[in-house]
């Protein structure tokens, strides 16, 4: 069996991180269209475009990296 992803599997999510994030860091590992903002010792990064896969992929690439997940949301 072969699973293919559709635009429909497509959500819309932010993550809040503990900590700083720089833009090339979002260039780098974010979804196209990614928005980055910083709220005192917070970054938060939105309009992230990914299926379940990508979002599950973004977040462990993100702990590897040593960065503290406060909250994500779809």
């Amino acid at each position: 069996m072969t699973a293919h992803t559709s635009q429909q599997d497509q959500r819309i999510y932010r993550i809040t991180l503990r900590g700083p994030v720089d833009e090339e860091f979002v260039a780098a590992y974010c979804p196209a269209g990614t928005a980055l903002t910083c709220d005192g010792d917070a970054a938060n990064l939105s309009n992230i475009q990914a299926d379940q896969a990508g979002i599950v992929g973004l977040v462990r690439h993100l702990h590897n990296l040593g960065y503290t997940i406060l909250a994500l949301e779809s």
